[in-house]
């Protein structure tokens, strides 16, 4: 804290926060000396929905199995979409701008086929088989799944999408896309643009009839990335298991210890705390990362549970990192 020299009257009050007040004497440069802390706010690329828009469908079809022979004992099921296969074009899916409009698509979804596992059990809760089934959905009309109410040919969805589409640029011209959100290796991401999901719900399992009844909500969404800072609520305490110790090592003694966490505190980027400023090229004689040392000290010397939640003065713009650190050091 600065303080006033005899006859002046103007002077003020600067607080700063603990990671300011605990810094070393001297140069800091994160560089070679990162912050052991939690911080107060999270810089995050977040993915963000800009809009989404649902349906449901259902129809019943068969199970190409004598479930009665072959299961028994077979009382319930439960049910998991496990990949939604689809093509473009007339029949297909097309995705067009709206004339006019040119933050919406008018998105048209027909013959989407649809693969389910379906898990059977017995009184005892005990899996006897899953059987994997490919269902078409929105399919044309002379399908054994058409339904004009449950099941139509097709439907037509509007959604907000400013950011534009998604590309498959492998062919010659780039080719817009709708990624599909699921359970497969190949589709178990988030992309860019719009996106196509689907929940199921196993209506009724027909042993005798060998078919099923399942329900499906699809669900289209916008999605694009963006910036954003959080407030934290501190880092997740994950469970640990244990084990009987057998012996006293080194290795014994790191397997019996805490969990490893990622100790090093993300710089609060931006006003109040402007800590992407404290990367000053210094002369030091070490360097790296001791955050997850035996000893519970940080880089900085101090306990990890360092409180970083204080702000560095009083407006809301930043305050210069250097100024600070050399009011400290005066």
């Amino acid at each position: 804290m600065a303080k006033c020299k005899t006859g002046k009257c103007s002077c003020r009050t600067r607080i700063t926060s603990n990671v300011v007040a605990n810094m070393p004497k001297g140069c800091f440069d994160v560089c070679t000396n990162p912050i052991c802390a939690s911080p107060s706010v999270l810089s995050i690329l977040a993915p963000l929905i800009y809009d989404e828009i649902g349906i449901n469908l259902c129809t019943t079809f068969e199970l190409d199995e004598d479930l009665s022979a072959d299961y028994p004992t077979v009382t319930n099921a439960t049910i998991q979409i496990v990949d939604i296969a689809y093509e473009y074009g007339d029949e297909g899916i097309k995705i067009e701008q709206i004339p006019g409009r040119p933050n919406c698509y008018e998105i048209d979804l027909r013959n989407l086929n649809i693969t389910f596992a379906i898990n059977l059990f017995d009184d005892n809760c005990r899996l006897l088989t899953t059987l994997y089934r490919t269902v078409l959905y929105l399919p044309p009309e002379e399908s054994a799944t058409f339904n004009e109410d449950t099941n139509p040919s097709s439907v037509e969805l509007e959604l907000f999408a400013p950011y534009g589409l998604a590309f498959n640029t492998e062919g010659q011209n780039p080719q817009p896309i709708i990624s599909t959100i699921g359970f497969s290796l190949e589709d178990n991401f988030v992309r860019q643009g719009i996106n196509l999901y689907a929940i199921p719900k196993l209506i009724n399992l027909d042993v005798d009839g060998d078919n099923a009844t399942v329900g499906v909500t699809i669900v289209l969404q916008s999605l694009y990335f963006a910036g954003y800072q959080v407030a934290s609520e501190g880092r997740i305490n994950t469970p640990k298991g244990s084990i009987t110790p057998t012996e006293d090592t080194e290795c014994m003694k790191f397997v019996e210890g805490e969990l490893l966490n990622l100790a090093i505190k993300p710089l609060n980027l931006g006003p109040p705390e402007c800590e992407e400023k404290l990367k000053r090229d210094c002369t030091t004689t070490h360097c790296g990362n001791n955050c997850n040392s035996t000893s519970g000290t940080n880089a900085l010397g101090n306990s990890n549970n360092m409180d970083s939640a204080n702000t560095i003065g009083g407006s809301n713009g930043c305050n210069h990192i250097d100024n600070i650190i050399g009011s400290i050091l005066d």
